[in-house]
């Protein structure tokens, strides 16, 4: 009773501006009080004092007062520490600083940012913070405009971490939690004419930071907008609006739900709320007026039984555009309430699409046709600020995600600003709206426990209320990662009855134990099995984690992460499922990775029930800062964070982009497995070919398209290629109008085709391609040539032989077996012994995920237990042939063949056998040298141009690309294998002067060049440490390389799919030196490949 007293009484004593109470305030640390005076949820909308002003919809020229900028403040450790009185301002702020608002204060110096995935950052005891709670304390001042009198005023907060107290003027206000939603305040009575004061008391830590455990940095402070907003003292408070598609999805009702504000209790005799539809051209749609009484919204009565239509307004709307991502047609609603002589009191506005999403039986329909969802999680993250990003920073997000054809995006995990929203309105992205919930550090323990249901149903109910007129909005979403219990079984009711017109998600809702089938789980002694689940089979147990064997009723689509390809198949055919299957997260993009993304869509495409996925996740959440010397890189988790903080390193860093929003090379695949055309060969000797429309909506003629036809040389012809308007879904062939060529022998033609945007977009301008691909034409003659004859000389020393061919020498050594030089004219090209390399610098799958250092670890070490156990030398009409034998007896055996010939050229064989049947897979088949850094001008005939491996090529094209080594670089925020191009002919290392030599694979190579080894990416964890040498190249040319993986990064579903792992026992390839000039590259691929 006496605490319950206090949290009665301490907000008074705020409120008298008083310091006698010691003890911090009780809210923060009570589940049962999120708010204390704030106002309702209510959709975003502004108030305007004309219909054409709202129409226009420009905030800037509604009654609004921004009051972002720079803000007095105060910083300290612990709330025990923080003052107590600073709410009246003047000396009692004297000698603060200031910090801009928005902004996350550790970012300006305060304190830290902690990292974690699911460890909280204090002990659990909820609701309890047990630990230092540090707290900003704000205060600024602000002018009331004069054209504000006699109206109501709020005070919005867009987003603060995490817990806060307001007062304005020196009185208490309120307090507000739910760091994700706006709070609003109304502040009417506490403010005065001209100046007047807002101060801010935010903690870092609260009860809510419970349900706010998202793999995200916990940054404090108000992060997102703060403004003041007049609106007359009787004015629209909020209104719904649902566009509900009939007549076989070809007209619409339009209904609207407003309630009024009449705090003053005026008489609303009448006064009438009217409402106009424009088109997105402006032109009004409606012919003839549409009003309502005010009297009707203010005096509706609820029946005792069934319950009120959920429109006030209904209209039924004849053929509209209908909104879909990729046909994002938006009209303007204009709601306008006049008093009884017709004058207008206050227009507000929504721009609205007319759409209808539903689940029937195992797909998702809008507008009556099935769709699957090409998305991406997105947090927000900004290098520099932290949480708080910019209308910029969302505008470059999501115009990115629409022009590498992503379709839907999921707010991971927590509501979004309302700008995003207005924009994915505007682009296109279906969007799955996620509430501000995750227990991961406690699992289901508060989702089970009655005494948290108030946070939960608020968290949800208030994002709910807020985002709902949104038409790029398909699907609520509970929340993450926070277990199953009754409160997602409440918060689902009131949601599914609130709003009728979107699915319901959430993954942790797993498991029907009332099925004969479920096997009960997170017991030592669980339930024996029951006869049904033993008649099942080896299926039923191995797969009970994704199907056990069902979803609770009270989602409406199957939510997975991370499945195999062997459980997303077991998922899409396992028939006790009969809903959609969403991957709400898969392709975990950490690092290096996002690797068999396509497998994943080939099956998806194949199965109805799949609905599609989101990759995790958007974007990099690296820390811009710079070392002692000055050089810049990306922190990441444990880089802030003092001793004994808890924290998960650089699992935040997976990302699809990098922290400061420029595209890494996993997007580039991306683009194309989403891509909307497909092109497939029919007859390439006819030029027939089939395109294929993957959009669900949009024809083929919104796209006017390309061919090339190519070779190593260049363009040998081009054009443009009519395709017929085909209907989405469809397909049809066509003939590529190329004329007859003649091959070229050892030339290969491919065939170009591309797709682009034939108008601009909102996000991209007319000429974008959307989609490519290359084909290989057939029938083309290849060639290839012995090594040419010529003067080899051979000196003997008594531990190498060093052979004289032209104007090179070549170097091997007795001992080690390896090449150790390669020189021209007497300078070095090869610096150093040409060693088989069986390893990769780890990328965050291989270290964090199946762990390649201890599973793998034979081979970081075959290299230096080979020894050699033969070396033979013999001499041919013009040529060498040294042949190498090196073992680890009983193990391995590799034999090297260095064949020696005319000009300089040099022929490697490379057979590696294994010996034992148990060692384990590899990681790389090929070899590595040391280059003279002079030979920095890097040329290669092979897919590019962005990076790319085994299980991540299909958008690299085979052609011709030419720069320095640096531009084919790939810097992770952690170091780690990078640069790698597949189906490699040819690399050509040449200086300044245009001289130097080319690798030539007499099988496509996979090859990679880098200023620095392997053992310097692996020690390395910033871009800032790694040691770059300043004198060599280090150069891998390969045979073949794994694939870089990514179901998850952290087990063995890290590693590979099976195409993609190096499992064969015997392996064996060659490629050739060659010495020469950049102009004789092509000729010696050709001769020689």
């Amino acid at each position: 009773m006496f605490r319950y007293l206090c949290n009665l009484l301490v907000p008074v004593l705020l409120l008298c501006g008083t310091a006698l109470a010691s003890a911090p305030p009780a809210e923060w640390e009570n589940q049962h009080v999120n708010a204390v005076n704030r106002l309702p949820m209510r959709a975003t909308s502004y108030s305007y004092n004309t219909p054409q002003q709202a129409l226009r919809g420009d905030r800037n020229t509604s009654a609004i007062l921004f009051l972002d900028g720079a803000w007095r403040f105060r910083f300290d450790p612990d709330m025990s520490e923080r003052p107590r009185d600073f709410c009246r301002g003047g000396d009692r702020i004297e000698g603060w600083d200031t910090i801009p608002v928005p902004s996350c204060w550790e970012m300006h110096g305060y304190g830290f940012p902690n990292y974690t995935n699911v460890r909280y950052p204090f002990p659990v005891d909820p609701p309890r913070i047990r630990r230092n709670n540090p707290v900003g304390s704000y205060y600024r001042e602000f002018d009331l405009p004069t054209a504000w009198r006699d109206r109501d005023v709020t005070l919005h907060f867009g987003g603060v971490y995490s817990a806060y107290y307001v007062w304005v003027n020196g009185e208490y206000v309120g307090y507000a939690e739910d760091s994700a939603l706006p709070s609003e305040f109304d502040v009417t009575p506490f403010l005065r004419p001209g100046r007047n004061s807002v101060a801010v008391q935010v903690c870092k830590w609260a009860d809510g930071s419970y349900l706010e455990d998202a793999d995200h940095w916990r940054m404090a402070g108000i992060y997102r907008e703060v403004f003041l907003m007049a609106a007359p003292r009787v004015c629209i408070r909020d209104f719904g609006v649902r566009t509900r598609l009939v007549n076989d999805y070809t007209d619409a009702r339009l209904q609207i739900r407003p309630s009024l504000r009449n705090d003053a209790g005026r008489d609303l005799t009448g006064w009438t709320l009217g409402a106009e539809l424009f088109d997105a051209a402006g032109t009004a749609c409606l012919d003839m007026p549409w009003s309502l009484l005010a009297t009707e919204i203010v005096t509706e009565v609820y029946p005792q039984r069934d319950n009120v239509y959920y429109p006030l307004m209904e209209r039924l709307i004849r053929a509209p555009h209908r909104w879909t991502a990729e046909t994002p047609y938006l009209y303007t609603l204009v709601l306008t309430l006049r008093d009884a002589q017709g004058s207008v009191i206050e227009s507000r506005s929504v721009r609205i699409g007319f759409r209808e999403a539903e689940v029937r039986g195992e797909e998702l329909f809008v507008n009556g046709v099935p769709v699957k969802l090409y998305g991406v999680n997105r947090h927000d993250h900004n290098a520099r600020t932290g949480k708080t990003v910019s209308r910029a920073d969302i505008e470059a997000d999501l115009r990115l995600m629409k022009r590498y054809n992503f379709n839907s995006v999921r707010t991971s995990h927590y509501p979004n600003d309302p700008y995003l929203y207005d924009l994915c309105d505007a682009y296109g992205l279906y969007v799955i709206d996620e509430a501000n919930i995750e227990s991961h550090g406690v699992r289901g323990l508060l989702a089970n426990d009655p005494d948290w249901i108030s946070p939960f149903m608020e968290r949800v109910t208030r994002m709910v209320v807020r985002d709902r007129n949104h038409p790029s909005i398909i699907g609520w979403s509970m929340g993450n990662e926070s277990g199953c219990g009754p409160a997602f079984a409440a918060v689902s009711a009131w949601t599914r009855d609130a709003d009728p017109t979107r699915f319901i998600h959430y993954e942790g809702a797993q498991g029907v134990p009332e099925h004969p089938l479920y096997r009960p789980i997170s017991r030592s002694q669980a339930a024996v099995a029951t006869s049904e689940v033993v008649a099942a089979g080896a299926a039923t147990a191995q797969f009970a984690e994704m199907a056990n064997p069902d979803d609770p009723a009270y989602v409406d689509i199957l939510s997975r992460m991370y499945p195999t390809l062997e459980e997303l198949e077991f998922l899409a055919e396992w028939p006790h499922i009969a809903r959609p299957v969403l991957l709400c997260e898969y392709a975990h993009s950490m690092g290096n990775s996002t690797g068999g993304l396509n497998d994943y869509w080939t099956l998806i495409r194949r199965h109805k029930r799949l609905l599609g996925g989101h990759i995790w996740d958007w974007i990099d959440q690296g820390i811009e800062r710079r070392d002692s010397s000055g050089r810049m890189y990306w922190a990441y988790g444990g880089d802030f964070e003092p001793a004994g903080e808890v924290h998960d390193g650089n699992f935040c860093i997976n990302g699809l982009i990098a922290p400061d929003r420029t595209v890494k090379p996993a997007m580039y695949e991306c683009k194309y497995v989403f891509q909307p055309i497909a092109f497939e060969p029919v007859d390439l000797t006819q030029g027939r070919i089939r395109i294929v429309n993957r959009n669900f909506f949009s024809p083929t003629d919104v796209y006017y398209y390309k061919w090339e036809l190519r070779d190593e040389s260049g363009v040998l012809q081009r054009g443009t290629l009519a395709v017929p308007p085909t209907a989405a879904g469809a397909g049809i062939e066509v003939t590529v109008p190329y004329k007859p060529f003649r091959s070229v022998p050892g030339a290969e033609c491919w065939l170009r085709l591309s797709a682009h945007e034939a108008q601009a977009r909102p996000y991209v301008g007319a000429g974008w391609e959307v989609a490519s691909e290359q084909l290989k034409m057939n029938g083309l003659e290849c060639s290839r040539c012995d090594l040419p004859q010529g003067r080899v000389v051979v000196r003997e020393y008594a531990d190498s032989l060093v052979f004289t061919s032209g104007k090179a020498e070549i170097g091997i050594s007795r001992s080690n077996g390896y090449l150790t030089f390669y020189s021209l004219d007497r300078h070095p090209v090869i610096c150093g012994p040409l060693r088989p390399d069986f390893w990769r610098a780890a990328t965050d799958n291989d270290r964090r995920g199946w762990k390649t250092d201890a599973l793998l670890e034979f081979w970081k070490q075959a290299e230096k237990r080979l020894i050699v156990s033969g070396f033979n030398v013999s001499q041919e009409q013009g040529r060498v042939v040294v042949t190498v034998e090196k073992s680890i007896p009983d193990t391995l055996s590799l034999t090297l063949t260095y064949t020696i010939g005319g000009g300089g050229v040099v022929e490697i064989g490379y057979v590696l056998r294994h010996l034992n049947s148990q060692l384990p897979e590899m990681l790389r088949v090929g070899m590595q040298l040391p280059c003279d850094a002079d030979y920095d001008r890097m040329a290669f005939y092979g897919r590019g141009p962005h990076e790319n491996y085994s299980d991540r090529c299909l958008s690299a094209f085979v052609s011709v690309y030419d720069g320095l080594v640096d531009d084919f670089a790939y810097d992770y925020v952690r170091p780690q294998e990078n640069g790698s191009r597949t189906g490699v002919r040819w690399l050509s290392l040449r200086n300044a002067a245009g001289r130097g030599v080319q690798f030539i694979g007499r099988q496509p190579l996979s090859v990679a060049v880098r200023r620095c080894s392997q053992d310097a990416l692996e020690s390395a964890e910033h871009i800032s440490e790694v040691a770059h040498s300043p004198d060599r190249l280090t150069v891998n040319i390969d045979l073949v390389q794994a694939g870089l993986g990514g179901t998850d990064s952290w087990s063995i579903k890290a590693r590979p799919e099976m195409p993609y792992r190096l499992c064969e026992k015997t392996y064996s390839y060659s490629f050739l030196i060659v010495p020469g000039r950049a102009s004789d590259n092509i000729r010696n691929g050709r001769m020689y490949r």
